[in-house]
């Protein structure tokens, strides 16, 4: 179940953050080129939130998530 909830919030993100890209090239004319200029745009939350859906989708189907075990393999 957590599989199905962590992929659907990784596409939200991916969706949200494209949003907010789009919304960030727009006002990148009119941006101060200061770091919390940077960090206070949407075009930087928005490549933030696209990493971390894609993050969010490559760890619903790892096992990490999922709660298996890897094998341990005993050395001779």
């Amino acid at each position: 179940m957590i599989k199905k909830k962590t992929a659907i919030f990784g596409h939200f993100c991916i969706v949200l953050g494209c949003f907010l890209f789009t919304w960030g090239m727009y006002l990148l004319p009119v941006s101060e080129p200061t770091f919390v200029g940077i960090l206070t745009k949407p075009l930087f939350w928005g490549l933030f939130s696209i990493f971390g859906g894609i993050c969010a989708n490559v760890h619903s189907y790892c096992k990490c998530i999922q709660g298996q075990k890897c094998p341990v393999t005993k050395k001779d």
